[in-house]
């Protein structure tokens, strides 16, 4: 049996409690401005300020684990461990160090060790909801279910804990007691993932197949990255007859199941090497494929921590920043890789982020110059030919548009956005059969690129093709999960259309 701990859920363990506050005020007052820092992921300041604080007192148990705290999230696991035995040193009373240390060892194999350093703190409300997890790995589901009663009893009401009670009445059968816990859980918090694809697993466990995949697919739309739904739906469908269905989310369950494996290897791999800076982003690349942002996000920071200019990192941070409209930041990364390696075509990709960051707030001077030095880097990007045309399109400069549009379109025939864009322009002006074209080309690259119907649909009503309308605006009307008032808007018009 594997004894990894994910790391996301290894830093919630880890950040499960605050600091003591019976500490020096300067001393106190360095720490906490310590962890707002790396909250931030200002690394480099965080670790200045707890450094300072032990320099002012080295037996400083709250600077010792926070600094054990820095380095676990970012990799440096030996450091770590050093750094909580330290604030134990300093002072042995300091549990969330020693629960901290158990963490690092479970992780590390060394789990009997990880549960007698929980057991020596037997008051402690953390280890207490931790203990049973590891309990339960080694099969005494008596211990575990004990130990998650006194977590409930010492420590109040909780979610995990009601989920991890659930989770360890099914591995037993018990599934009255599970769907007991299961209904706790999911009344705290109907939002978390994990709640609805165990009360699917109960579901499945008594062959009530309509409702576990009912279960599992609610857990999905809540978290389209949980690994093991992805399986568990596979087996649903395959207990209702639907084995095209069962395949498809078998096939996704093996794709997320070989980042999750390849993140286990890669962390090992950190371990050994805590500043190898390939695996580093490779751990990130899959973390991404996981959906585990913040993961990724710790791993570039910490590589640019190492080397502020780093290329890689610097254009993957960008991108991830870009996709969370962190726009001032990513306009400040752009800025410095640019500024380094300006001659890099890599760094074309900086120039999009500029742009990009540009044209989302209507700059579209500035976007146009951002996407113009990304193609003199490299003129192969169809989405920056297709953005400089939209840019353009919104600039009144048409000819320009469509001659960015066009190469966009050569460079990759498949980005239904082009086409689309292109369809658009040729509507603005009229040309109804050029538009026409370029929407179907547009839909044959995507289908599901559900705003095109709308669009060909208005083509096809002004052309009298009503039936043809008709059609477009039900595809539309079925696909569209956007802004209600556009679906509102399509089912006036199919209405408005003559009966045929």
């Amino acid at each position: 049996m594997s004894l990894a701990i994910p790391f996301v859920a290894l830093w919630a363990m880890l950040s499960s409690c605050g600091v003591d506050s019976g500490l020096k005020e300067e001393s106190d007052h360095l720490v906490q401005t310590g962890l707002a820092f790396a909250e931030e992921h200002r690394y480099a300041e965080a670790r200045r300020a707890f450094e300072k604080a032990l320099t002012l007192d080295s037996l400083d148990a709250a600077a010792h684990c926070a600094l054990g705290d820095l380095d676990a999230r970012l990799g440096h696991m030996e450091r770590a461990v050093q750094a909580y035995k330290a604030a134990l040193a300093a002072d042995s009373t300091y549990h969330r160090a020693q629960h901290n240390l158990a963490v690092i060892e479970a992780d590390r194999g060394h789990l009997p060790l990880a549960i007698e350093l929980l057991e020596h703190i037997p008051t402690y409300v953390p280890a207490l909801r931790t203990l049973p997890l590891f309990y339960a790995k080694q099969g005494r589901y008596d211990l575990a279910e004990k130990g998650l009663h006194t977590a409930l009893a010492v420590g109040g009401e909780d979610l995990e804990v009601r989920q991890q009670l659930g989770r360890l009445y099914l591995r037993q059968g018990r599934y009255d007691e599970a769907r007991a816990a299961l209904d706790l859980a999911l009344a705290q918090d109907s939002t978390q993932a994990e709640s609805h694809r165990l009360l699917g697993l109960l579901h499945l466990a008594e062959r009530c197949y309509p409702e576990a995949l009912a279960a599992f697919r609610h857990a999905l739309a809540l978290k389209p990255h949980l690994i093991e739904a992805h399986y568990n739906l596979s087996s649903a469908f395959l207990e209702l007859g639907q084995p095209t269905q069962a395949q498809a989310a078998l096939a996704r369950f093996e794709t997320l199941a070989a980042d999750a494996a390849q993140v286990a290897h890669l962390r090992r791999q950190l371990d050994a090497n805590p500043d190898d800076r390939e695996t580093r982003l490779q751990l990130a690349h899959h973390y991404r494929q996981l959906g585990r942002d913040d993961d990724a996000l710790t791993h570039y920071r910490a590589i640019l921590l190492a080397d502020s200019d780093d290329l890689e990192a610097l254009i993957s941070l960008s991108g991830l920043l870009l996709a969370r409209r962190d726009d001032q930041e990513v306009l400040e990364l752009c800025r410095r890789g640019i500024s380094q390696h300006p001659e890099d075509v890599r760094t074309s990709k900086l120039h999009f982020a500029r742009g990009y960051v540009h044209m989302r707030r209507n700059q579209y001077q500035e976007a146009r110059t951002a996407f113009e030095h990304a193609l003199a880097l490299d003129s192969s990007s169809a989405t920056a030919w297709n953005n400089l045309g939209h840019v353009q399109l919104s600039l009144g400069e048409e000819a320009a548009a469509q001659r960015a549009l066009a190469s966009a379109i050569a460079a990759d025939s498949t980005l239904a956005d082009a086409h689309y864009n292109l369809g658009s322009l040729f509507l603005q002006k009229g040309q109804l059969a050029q538009a026409q074209r370029a929407y179907q080309a547009a839909i044959a690259a995507d289908s599901t690129f559900a705003r095109t119907y709308y669009a060909l649909a208005t083509v096809y009503q002004a052309q009298g093709a009503i039936s043809e309308a008709r059609r477009c605006y039900q595809a539309f009307i079925d696909k569209w999960q956007g802004d209600p008032d556009f679906l509102r808007q399509a089912r006036e018009r199919l209405a408005q259309l003559p009966s045929p």
